[in-house]
């Protein structure tokens, strides 16, 4: 053995660098701020849209994913247990099954803590989080086994006849991002996101129409689900296999004929209907529920939401037996989806909780991001920094608005709050041939801007002004937006107890007699929360 000569320091053997596990990121600096400019935008959306930020643990035990979809799901997860007791490496050892899993999704955890308060808890529940997702399979493009996800939800009960209060609801920020983030007509002309939505029980009735059996309908909704990513063959055959080949044929032709349109009610109904020559289906079997989807259709244009397109998708099903209603798709052609959900009113109860609606969606930020890129929607530089460094959303309410009894002044109370959060771009911005959605000037006070505000709405079936203005309160909002008229709205402030009127804010003609509430524009309320606010 040669002795090292005295005073020169041992070299260390040398070794193949350790590297980060497949699937996963190393955030340096720049990688932060991308992150922190998407996650901002999620945060503020949230908040603007009145829904209460939670979060749980990054793993839970086992059972919790195998209660929701079967001892099978554990294969697809990283499982994890401690190693420290004896008893319990040897019982993972034997079974292949850990006490614990990584979470690779947030829904079972929001439907376990709402069981565990149920009785406690404000009805309906908004909540939202933003934390690490984990999926133990085969990193590609868009795909990684550890992620970032926004959850959107609305659950409990609604003082309300309309079944789809929830839906909505829990829609509005996603269409409300979308705005938010530029991927809209105004800053991308091609290949921008397509909001697709669809129903479990309206593809049920149609098949159960087609002449299949009720308990048939659970083995047909994965190979719908499935029909874009295997070859038209090959479905067909799935299809046959379960209700013959007339049976396949109709239904090939009908998720065809239904997919990436834009039509009126009456021509699904016709092709839903017949969807062959020789195939015909009673539609008394599915009136109703095709019915209940338009009119969410409807619902969702009524309050000018305009960033992205609204389609009906037959072939959207969502693979998740836990749906049980409406389910939601946000995709962009060539990626995969930006954004899915749906309606799991049985979730809750099978956690041990009460009988509870729920609905929510979930957007991953792997292929978000991959898609701010791709069409130049990711600020850079100076740019970015300015665009993290803005002002956050408003955690106490800018704007409660409340119908002022008339039943005419109902409509315009939705739609005051959905353009209150959205806010009003301003002339300067939308004059721009290069305009970006993190501009300084986008919502420019000085050129008829107004800002996005933190706009509620009431969630009780009175009407009684008083109750209605005491739920203001009670949610420390700072001025509430009382709707008389679809032209008129009075403005109160909450903290004093008065009443504004134009002359009270510099920003406004001192010729309106009353603030108006035009459905498209509800310029005055923005214009007067913004200058008292500030």
């Amino acid at each position: 053995m040669t002795d090292q000569p005295a005073g020169k320091p041992t070299r260390a053997p040398s070794r193949a660098p350790i590297r980060a596990p497949k699937g996963t990121r190393d955030l340096y600096p720049g990688d932060m701020l991308r992150r922190r400019y998407i996650t901002k935008a999620w945060r503020d959306v949230s908040i603007r849209c009145g829904f209460e930020e939670i979060d749980g643990p990054t793993f839970e035990a086992a059972d919790l994913y195998a209660i929701k979809s079967g001892e099978g799901i554990l294969g697809e997860l990283f499982q994890a247990y401690s190693g420290k007791s004896p008893e319990e490496v040897e019982q993972v050892q034997a079974s292949g099954r850990a006490p614990f899993a990584m979470r690779p999704e947030f829904t079972p955890t929001l439907a376990r803590m709402y069981a565990a308060k149920a009785n406690s808890l404000p009805t309906p529940c908004k909540w939202f989080s933003i934390g690490p997702y984990f999926r133990a399979e085969r990193p590609q493009r868009g795909r990684l086994r550890e992620f970032l996800q926004w959850n959107v939800d609305v659950i409990g009960d609604w003082e309300s006849d309309d079944t789809h209060a929830g839906d909505l609801e829990a829609l509005e920020p996603l269409k409300q991002f979308v705005d938010a983030a530029g991927l809209t007509p105004a800053y991308v002309r091609e290949q921008r996101p397509v909001l697709c939505i669809n129903s479990k029980k309206l593809v049920a009735d149609v098949l159960v129409s087609y002449g299949i059996e009720h308990d048939q309908v659970d083995e047909m909704l994965p190979i719908l689900d499935a029909a874009a990513k295997v070859k038209p063959e090959e479905f067909q055959s799935r299809v046959a296999s379960i209700g013959g080949n007339a049976f396949a044929k109709a239904v090939v032709k009908l998720i065809g004929s239904l997919h990436g349109l834009d039509q009126p009610e009456q021509d699904f109904r016709r092709r839903i209907e017949r969807p062959t020559p020789e195939f015909e289906a009673d539609p008394r079997g599915f009136s109703d529920s095709l019915s209940s989807l338009f009119r969410l259709g409807d619902q969702l244009h009524g309050l000018g939401l305009r960033g992205a397109l609204d389609q009906i998708d037959f072939r959207i099903v969502r693979g998740l037996a836990y749906y049980t209603g409406t389910v939601i798709e946000l995709a962009v052609s060539r990626e995969r989806a930006l954004a899915g959900g749906g309606r799991y009113d049985n979730l809750i109860e099978l956690m041990g909780g009460p009988p509870t609606p729920a609905v929510g969606f979930a957007m991953g930020d792997v292929v978000l991001e991959l898609v701010l890129q791709d069409r130049g929607l990711m600020p850079e530089g100076k740019d970015l920094l300015e665009a993290v460094s803005a002002p956050s959303a408003s955690l106490r309410p800018e704007v409660f608005c409340i119908a002022g009894g008339d039943p005419e002044a109902e409509a315009p109370v939705r739609r005051l709050a959905a353009d209150l959060r959205r806010g009003i771009e301003s002339k300067a911005h939308q004059d721009k041939d290069d305009a970006k959605p993190w501009d300084r000037d986008r919502y420019d006070a000085a050129s008829d801007g107004v800002r996005p505000l933190h706009a509620r709405t009431t969630y009780k079936a009175t009407r009684n002004l008083k109750k209605l203005l005491s739920d203001a309160e009670k949610q420390f909002a700072r001025f509430a937006a009382i709707v008389h008229e679809p032209d008129k709205v009075q403005l109160k402030d909450l903290d004093d107890r008065t009443d504004l009127v134009p002359a009270d804010v510099p920003s406004l003609p001192r010729d309106v007699a009353n603030f108006s509430v035009d459905p498209g524009s509800p310029v005055y309320v923005g214009r007067a929360v913004q200058a008292l606010t500030h």
